[in-house]
């Protein structure tokens, strides 16, 4: 009797230990088939990485949380990303993220590698805009024609503000470690959440390039459709000049099916005077054939011109692709 009261004693504290942690291995292959065509290249067909001509990169990765009591949390997160079409692996090994977290009242501390906050208000402003893909035009070659950001940085600390009603926010110090150079990053946003209605303005310095960026986007659900937009400006040296640049978008669900349009414009001027402009506009279309697997297709085109009004780069892709998540 003893025994089994001393057995089943130590399978419930084995199972309260479990219930308080967790780990999810998850992952994504996306490739897709299509043409890239481009100023003095020419024309030519691909299989495409889901980064370079789909929805997103493939990706492997681990996430985990464990309960320490009294409402403080650890979590870590290990991502992996890879070129499906090769098999190849992407430098760093955890190119995505390798990050761990202490979680609470307080808000969240995290460490390591990681997507920057300012680069989170950029999604905000592309999440109704061509899916957030390759054939977004902001991300892919009409934003960023005088220098753009770095999207991730490596030594980074971030503060995520705690839950306060609609209101979100963080800021975060990445170190070069570099005795040499001084590059730091620092970056910082804030936002509010109410229902439909997602606002936010972020901001990041990145002193080795002599950029400072400073972003405001949004997002609205209509039910029947969903907009997103957004507005940046880039600050940088007598020699890059200054970029101004806008976004728009609209996705609309119809069943299994999203239609997505993407429209963007950059123009960057240095003392005073237009070096150049750029403008694009992407169109596409999911189809999911359950909730981890969906077909793809979609249209991005974009040029950029410089000063005097010369194309510097006309480029189109067009793709049809399959996603899966796991």
């Amino acid at each position: 009797m003893k025994k089994s009261l001393i057995a089943l004693a130590v399978l419930a504290a084995s199972g309260a230990a479990m219930a308080q942690s967790s780990v999810t291995v998850y992952g994504r292959v996306d490739l897709s088939v299509g043409s890239l065509k481009e100023l003095d290249k020419g024309s030519q067909t691909k299989l495409f990485n889901g980064g370079d001509g789909g929805l997103t990169t493939s990706r492997l990765g681990f996430r985990g949380t464990e309960d320490l009591g009294g409402g403080l949390k650890a979590g870590f997160k290990l991502e992996h990303r890879l070129d499906a079409d090769t098999g190849t692996s992407q430098d760093p090994m955890w190119k995505g993220e390798s990050t761990v977290s202490l979680s609470g009242g307080f808000g969240e501390v995290k460490l390591g590698r990681s997507s920057t906050i300012y680069d989170e208000v950029r999604g905000l402003a592309y999440s109704s805009n061509v899916f957030d893909s390759a054939f977004t035009p902001a991300a892919n070659g009409v934003w960023g024609s005088g220098g753009d950001y770095s999207s991730r940085f490596n030594n980074k600390i971030t503060y995520a503000l705690p839950s306060m009603g609609g209101v979100y926010g963080g800021i975060e110090y990445a170190l070069d470690e570099d005795a040499t150079v001084d590059a730091n990053m620092v970056g910082a946003k804030v936002g509010y959440k109410n229902g439909p209605l997602n606002v936010a303005l972020g901001l990041q310095q990145e002193k080795g390039k002599e950029n400072d960026y400073l972003m405001f986007a949004g997002s609205y659900d209509l039910g029947m459709m969903s907009l997103s937009g957004g507005y940046n400006t880039r600050k940088g040296n007598d020699a890059k000049g200054d970029d101004n640049e806008l976004t728009v978008g609209v996705n609309v669900p119809l069943g299994n099916v999203n239609l997505s349009v993407g429209y963007a414009t950059s123009k960057t001027e240095i003392g005073g005077s237009t070096a150049g402009k750029s403008s694009g506009f992407g169109v596409g279309a999911t189809y999911a054939l359950s909730k981890r697997t969906k077909l793809y297709g979609g249209l991005r085109s974009h040029n950029v011109k410089n000063g005097s009004g010369t194309k510097t780069a006309d480029t189109r892709l067009f793709a049809l692709g399959l996603r899966h998540d796991f």
